[in-house]
This record gives C-alpha cells, structure tokens and sequence, in this order.
C-alpha cells in the first residue's frame, strides 16, 4: 500500500512539473513571436522583398498542413509540446497566432501591426500571468493598461489627440479580444486582429479628422545582407 501511495505521489509530482514546464514553454513562445519586428528591418532591396512577400505565407500553409496531419492523427499531438488539453481535438493556438502576425505584416501600415502583435507577444503572457494570481477585475484593468502602452510608444510621434483615441481603442480591443473566449477561434487571434481593424477605421478616418499620420518607427537595414 505505501508503494503505491509513493508511485502516486511520484507520478503527480512529474505531471505537476510537465504543466509547469508547458506553461512557461507557451509563454516563451509567445514573447518569441515579438522578434517577427524584425520583418521591418530587412533591407528594401528587391530579392529581399520577394522573400517578404512569399515567405510569410508559405510558412503559414507548411503550419497549416502540419496541423490538418494532426487533427486527422497522422502526426501524433504528442509530438506538438505545450499544446493545451482543449487543443487535442480542435486547431492549435499557435497556427491563429502565426495567422494574425502575417495578416498584420503583409496587410495593415506598421504603425498598427506592431503595437497588435506587441499585445499578443507580450502583452498575452503578462495578462496570463495576472489571470493566475488575480480576479477578473484586475485581468480588465491591468491588461487595459498593458496594451495601451503598446499602442502609446508605437504612436508618440502623432498628434496628442490621435495618441489618447488610438491607445484607448487600441488598448479595449486588444483586452476584449484576449478576455472573449471561443472554441473556434482563438484569443491569440482576437488580441491582434480586433484592434487592429478598429484602428484601421481611425487610420483612414485622419485625413477627415484634420490631423497628420504618425511616422514609422522601424526602417530597413542599409546593410543588403
């Protein structure tokens, strides 16, 4: 009987330390999509520039058909570490995430893609963080204030007025985006992609407003390497 208890005990310990691992595993990964930024820094020069504009998203079908191999089980999910339980049976949050970050790239002006992938890179892990250790309240609150930063230091150069609409639309789509849940499509997702199509609408609206469009703040390497 003490053998058992002890084979018992032994196993929680190991699955308790997988969890943890996972966990902080999900969470690198995430802070590692923030180095995608560095697509702004390629040199604008033209062989390069076809790779920006293929790469992308051959990437996202090689993720994508990987993930279809796995949901039909000739890839075993096992071989996916990290992967929440719910992840099992329905796609992956990182082939969402990996979605929205090339959507952001290829599609949306830099001054709004980076503050939206900023959200889900760094701002999502922090948020989490806070979710584990807090109520609700303070996940609202707090991830407010994360992901207005963001949008803030990506938009100093703008018109005052233009950085208090863009980081507090920004900042309330991005919270609402990483608090909605739903099975079939992910927050990784959501983060991104709902603040980034309201500030869309405030991007075409400047002209209208009377005010001037803020500067890029990342530009290409001079070095064509």
């Amino acid at each position: 009987m003490v053998n058992v208890t002890e084979k018992l005990k032994d196993a929680k310990e190991k699955i308790n330390s997988l969890d943890f691992d996972a966990h902080w595993y999900r969470r690198v990964f995430h802070s590692f999509g923030a180095s995608f930024l560095l697509y702004y820094l390629l040199p604008d020069v033209d062989w390069i520039n076809i790779l920006k504009l293929w790469v992308p998203p051959l990437i996202i079908v090689f993720v994508v058909i990987l993930e279809i191999l796995r949901l039909r089980g000739k890839i075993s999910s096992n071989h996916f570490f990290g992967l929440r339980m719910y992840e099992k049976k329905r796609i992956g949050s990182y082939v969402f995430f990996a979605i929205a970050i090339v959507i952001l790239l290829r599609f949306f002006p830099q001054q709004i893609a980076i503050p939206c992938i900023l959200c889900a890179t760094l701002g999502d892990p922090v948020i989490g963080e806070i979710r584990k250790r807090f109520s609700n309240n303070y996940v609202y609150i707090f991830g407010f204030f994360i992901c207005m930063y963001f949008f803030i230091i990506t938009w100093f150069k703008s018109d005052f007025l233009l950085i208090i609409i863009v980081s507090i639309v920004g900042g309330f789509g991005a919270i609402v985006g990483e608090t909605k849940k739903f099975w079939w499509l992910d927050d990784d997702f959501m983060i991104q992609m709902i603040p980034a199509c309201l500030l869309l609408i405030i991007w075409i609206s400047i002209p209208y407003l009377g005010l001037s469009y803020p500067g890029e703040i990342i530009y290409p390497s001079i070095f064509p390497w």
